[in-house]
C-alpha cells in the first residue's frame, strides 16, 4: 500500500546553471517553491541535487560515489557548498509560506546504507506541515572514507522505505528523449524498454561533463529501481514549474513529461 506522499527532486541543473560554477538559478527556484506551494493536500519531501555548487568542487577534489580516503578539505568544502545552495533553496520555499526543514544526507545514512528509522520520521514530519529537504553531499562511510552519495540515490532511498504515491524527479528536459537530434520526449517507458542498459545510456548521458554522479543515465536507473516497488516514477521538467504541480496533482495518467512504470519485482520472481 502506498502511502500519500509526494516524494520530489530538483536535479542540479534546474537549481543551478551547471555551467558557470556556484552560480544558482533564482528564478528557476523560485518557480519550483511556487509550484509546490501549491500542492497542500499531499505531504512532500524534496531532496535537490548539488549542480555547479557540490559537482563543481567534487570534481575539483577529484571525489566519486566510490568510498576513498578523499582530501579532507575538498570534503569540507563540498559540504559547505550543499549547505550554501540548500540555505538559497530552504528560503525560497519560506518565503513562498512553506516549512522547509533541511535534513543532512549524513543523517539518512549508516555507512552506504538506509537509516530506516530517521527515513520514516521524514515522513511523520511531512505529516505535520514540514516540508523536509535533503540533498546530495560528502558523507563518511567508514574508517575514514568518504563518498559523494547523490540525490538521485537519495531518492531511491526513500522511495523504498516509505513508498511514497507519487516519485517525480525535476530535470531541464521535457523527459526522457528518444535519441539527442530529436529532442522528442518518450512519454512512457517500462522495465523492458530499458533492458539493454549500454543502448539506452547513449540516449541519456550526462547533461554536463562534470555531473559525477551520472546525469540523466543515472536518475532514470534510480527511476527503475524504484519502479521495482510497483511505484510510477515522473520525470518532468522542473524550468517548467506547472509541471511539478501538475505531476503531483494529476499523477502519471495526466502530466507532460516521461513515465517510468512501475512492476513488482518480487511477484514478477514467484511466476
Amino acid at each position: 500500500m502506498k502511502n500519500n506522499l509526494a516524494l520530489i527532486k530538483m536535479g542540479g541543473s534546474v537549481a543551478t546553471y551547471k555551467d558557470r560554477p556556484l552560480s544558482a538559478n533564482y528564478s528557476a527556484i523560485e518557480g519550483f517553491s511556487k509550484a509546490i506551494s501549491l500542492i497542500k493536500e499531499v505531504p512532500t519531501i524534496l531532496v535537490h541535487g548539488g549542480g555547479s555548487f557540490g559537482h563543481y568542487w567534487s570534481v575539483k577534489y577529484n571525489m566519486h560515489t566510490r568510498p576513498d580516503n578523499y582530501d579532507i578539505n575538498g570534503i569540507s568544502i563540498v559540504h559547505e557548498s550543499m549547505i550554501k545552495l540548500n540555505q538559497i533553496i530552504a528560503h525560497s520555499l519560506i518565503k513562498n509560506g512553506l516549512n522547509p526543514y533541511p535534513v543532512s544526507a549524513f543523517a539518512l545514512s549508516i555507512g552506504n546504507r538506509p537509516f530506516t528509522t530517521k527515513i520514516k520520521q521524514l515522513y511523520t514530519m511531512a505529516q505535520t506541515g514540514l516540508l523536509p529537504v535533503t540533498y546530495g553531499d560528502a558523507i563518511h562511510i567508514n574508517n575514514g572514507n568518504y563518498s559523494i552519495l547523490s540525490g538521485d540515490v537519495i531518492m531511491t532511498m526513500i522511495a523504498k522505505t516509505l513508498n511514497p504515491s507519487r516519485v517525480i524527479f525535476a530535470v531541464n528536459t521535457d523527459g526522457v528523449y528518444e535519441n539527442k537530434e530529436s529532442r522528442k520526449a518518450i512519454p512512457e517507458l517500462t522495465r523492458d524498454d530499458i533492458t539493454n542498459w549500454r543502448l539506452f545510456r547513449s540516449r541519456t548521458t550526462s547533461e554536463n561533463v562534470a555531473d559525477i554522479t551520472g546525469g540523466m543515465g543515472r536518475k532514470v536507473k534510480e527511476a527503475l529501481r524504484i519502479s521495482s516497488r510497483g511505484i510510477d516514477v515522473m520525470i518532468v521538467n522542473g524550468l517548467k514549474a506547472e509541471r511539478i504541480t501538475e505531476a503531483v496533482l494529476a499523477g502519471p495518467e495526466n502530466f507532460e513529461g516521461t513515465v517510468i512504470r512501475g512492476h513488482n519485482k518480487r511477484l514478477e520472481k514467484r511466476k
